[in-house]
């Protein structure tokens, strides 16, 4: 059974987000984050391409100063930060 999730009015922080993941995340706005740029910015544009808001971040999910400054840019961005 695959249960049905509805995220709008939420921002997602989907990290190693070029395996698809990020594809996935019903009705909030994405941020899409991987180490891989290309990888990354391909993922998003996926996403953009058919209307959803998304955003591509490269990080490095090991790096607790990386982490807070893409929290920082995804409340930016979206004006709230990730889903709890």
């Amino acid at each position: 059974m695959n249960p049905a999730y509805d995220f709008t009015g939420q921002a997602a922080f989907v990290t190693g987000a070029t395996s698809g993941m990020g594809l996935a995340a019903s009705g909030a706005a994405v941020a899409l984050v991987d180490i891989n740029e290309a990888a990354v910015n391909e993922a998003t544009k996926k996403l953009t391409d058919v209307g959803h808001e998304a955003l591509a971040l490269v990080c490095d999910v090991t790096d607790d100063d990386q982490i807070a400054a893409a929290v920082d840019r995804i409340v930016e961005a979206f004006g709230r930060g990730p889903v709890e």
